[in-house]
């Protein structure tokens, strides 16, 4: 598959006017087509108010796991103490760089519309971070749940926008799909359970998509699991879903990145979004090399241009929090040129110089120290930013600190915020 790397932070990109033609799909394989036949399919309105669900998530903090995933791909797996098995599978080429991935069991999950039994769900984290590709989220519950009583759900953050998962629609195993974190999991529900699950709207537009194909694709996966007949117009009505998603918001978005470069990263990641769930449905053609076809036309062409869009979009951030028993302060004046956040520690200081490869990912470099003791170290960083403009900063570093009859050597990793910061000014 394409990486996204190159495509959208190489600052060397081919030279192309944003006109109009960036928002106009201009061809029958463009996902924004109108069906052939739209007769008797529903119509969503993924701009009207939505009907949000939040619930009160408890974390089970005796059981937790993390681990280090590259661009090459890793798993993870994570027992609960109930004993219910959750695996994370990140294939290749679905992070950009090293990332620091932690999942947690959830103890409990009170508000949603499920039975009073303990439910078997993980938070996953950093929160908000997007993939390039789909990743699957496996769940073995310590105890059988019978197909007809299933809910699979996520939610968003700590809790926010409780919705039906898109799921693996031809695995009998619960398998969820994810192109972004927070929480998942599976909970068991009568039929009136169920019903009301049915009747939840995501409060975001994309949640919003991920309730209606988990609609579907549950219903549909119960059906047939169980023997049952399901619906004959299934994936006709999911393709009308998936095209009324991509003329109602994915357009929108990219029509107003032209306005506003702030936009132009969430369109580039709805966009990828739509393509790889269509893959995972099977909508997509193949070309006579048996290459998959996007199911957005000149999809990468799109991306392009909005990745351009978002390299000229200068953002202020400020950083400050403790993390690993360090303090930190600094301000970014642009994720594309290096930027220096200070540190201060017991005994000493350092500063670490941030430079970027690119938008999201590079390296970093350390120096300070206290008295007559010298700290020098290196490491690599990744950036992740949220639907709200704000977002954070992830770094490993091997640190070097020299003193007159001692050198000590540690690696150690990092997390803080990025807050937007419009009233910060930058040369």
């Amino acid at each position: 598959m394409k990486s996204l790397k190159p495509i959208l932070f190489v600052l060397a990109l081919i030279s192309m006017s944003l006109s109009c033609n960036l928002l106009t799909p201009d061809s029958s394989s463009d996902v924004g087509n109108t069906p052939n036949d739209v007769t008797n399919l529903p119509v969503i309105d993924f701009g009207a108010p939505a009907e949000p669900l939040d619930v009160t998530v408890q974390l089970d903090e005796a059981y937790s796991v993390s681990g280090m995933f590259s661009p090459n791909g890793s798993t993870m797996s994570l027992t609960a103490g109930n004993g219910t098995v959750f695996t994370l599978d990140v294939p290749p080429g679905a992070l950009e760089a090293d990332t620091a991935i932690t999942m947690t069991a959830v103890k409990s999950i009170q508000g949603a519309p499920l039975s009073d039994e303990a439910v078997a769900a993980v938070q996953l984290e950093p929160s908000g971070l997007f993939f390039n590709e789909l990743v699957t989220l496996t769940i073995v519950p310590a105890r059988e749940i019978p197909i007809e009583n299933q809910i699979i759900f996520g939610y968003e953050g700590t809790g926010q926008d409780y919705h039906l998962a898109v799921i693996d629609p031809k695995s009998r195993e619960i398998k969820i799909k994810l192109m972004e974190f927070s929480g998942a999991g599976v909970g068991s529900g009568s039929d009136s359970a169920w019903a009301a699950n049915l009747q939840i709207q995501g409060n975001g537009t994309r949640a919003r998509l991920e309730q209606k194909l988990g609609e579907l694709l549950q219903t549909e996966r119960r059906a047939e699991l169980l023997g049952m007949e399901g619906n004959p117009d299934i994936w006709k009505i999911i393709k009308s879903d998936m095209d009324q998603y991509y003329d109602q918001v994915i357009q929108k978005e990219m029509a107003a990145a032209e306005l506003d470069c702030q936009y132009a990263l969430r369109a580039i990641q709805d966009l990828l979004s739509l393509e790889r769930q269509s893959q995972l449905l099977g909508l997509t053609a193949e070309d006579s090399s048996g290459n998959a076809v996007p199911i957005v036309n000149d999809l990468w062409g799109k991306i392009d241009k909005l990745g351009k869009i978002y390299n000229e979009c200068k953002k202020i951030y400020s950083v400050s929090g403790d993390s690993n028993g360090v303090s930190f302060t600094g301000k970014i004046c642009g994720l594309d040129k290096p930027f220096v956040i200070d540190a201060t520690f017991p005994g000493g200081s350092a500063k670490t110089t941030f430079k970027p490869n690119t938008v999201v990912e590079g390296i970093t470099t350390v120096a300070g120290g206290g008295g007559e003791c010298v700290q020098t170290g290196e490491g690599t960083y990744m950036v992740t930013i949220f639907k709200d403009g704000n977002g954070s900063i992830q770094w490993q570093t091997t640190d070097t600190l020299t003193c007159p009859e001692i050198s000590q050597t540690r690696s150690g990793s990092f997390t803080l915020p990025l807050q937007l910061a419009p009233e910060l000014s930058c040369p």
